[in-house]
């Protein structure tokens, strides 16, 4: 995997603190053989943690396995990351500085600094190699997952989850003890979706955030993976301007 797809799939992603959690159960794909569950849209929407309004940055490190057919990777990520921007640096196993990653509402910026490349992406466009639709998420709305009442369509008996069927036709997963989200399934019929599925364990209480330790997220054709574990991280901290220092003599590609 070159350090440029790499760059690509770190767009999305940061998480909490180093943590393994037990196997769970895969969640279902379908509501096929499902019964409906007997819960109004608001009563469990009052279930899930909603941190939208509370929580307004996070920052930290983190240590990321991404793995493909054929290869995988160890890296090092340094994130910063407000509502609007994030900021993701990528250091190699070896701890060179390999490159960073801005991510705004609309594109990514990537400035690959070992082959002093750039290039900008737009969201639509992220998805051109199997890890490259990753990389589209602000990290805060991939932390912390919510729903409105206008995403969903219906909400199904899992036993212990509660599996909400949106509008879009994305399978939400959510533990009916605490209203927690285990995972996101996308519809093979999203297209515009620059992921298949992730997976939330281990989560963990920060400054009174529920928030997961351990992330799983998969690319939309299912054949990369990228496993994140977080060393430090810090909610509502103070940041800097999140921008891309890159020198005059690069030039920024766009596609």
């Amino acid at each position: 995997m070159t350090l440029f797809r790499l760059f690509i799939f770190f767009g999305l992603m940061v998480l909490l603190v180093t943590a393994c959690s037990t196997p769970r159960p895969v969640a279902p794909e379908t509501t096929e053989d499902l019964e409906l569950a007997d819960i109004s849209h608001d009563s469990l929407l009052s279930l899930i943690p909603d941190y939208s309004s509370e929580l307004t940055t996070i920052n930290g490190t983190g240590r990321a396995i991404i793995s493909e057919p054929g290869n995988s990777e160890r890296v090092t990520l340094e994130f910063q990351s407000n509502r609007s921007t994030s900021l993701i640096e990528i250091r190699t196993s070896g701890g060179i500085r390999g490159g960073e990653i801005l991510v705004d509402q609309d594109s990514l910026l990537i400035y690959n600094r070992v082959d002093n490349y750039a290039e900008k992406v737009s969201i639509e466009q992220s998805d051109r190699s199997s890890v490259g639709s990753i990389a589209s998420l602000n990290m805060l709305d991939l932390f912390n997952f919510t729903l409105s009442a206008d995403d969903i369509d219906q909400i199904f008996d899992g036993g212990d989850t509660y599996i909400v069927l949106l509008q879009n036709e994305a399978l939400v997963t959510v533990s009916k003890s605490d209203g927690l989200i285990q995972e996101v399934f996308q519809s093979s019929n999203q297209e515009s979706v620059p992921y298949r599925r992730i997976e939330y364990e281990g989560y963990g209480t920060i400054d009174n955030f529920q928030l997961p330790r351990k992330m799983t997220i998969l690319s939309r054709d299912e054949n990369s993976r990228a496993t994140f574990l977080v060393q430090r991280l810090e909610v509502n901290q103070t940041l800097p301007t999140l921008t891309l220092d890159i020198p005059d003599n690069i030039p920024i590609y766009r596609r």
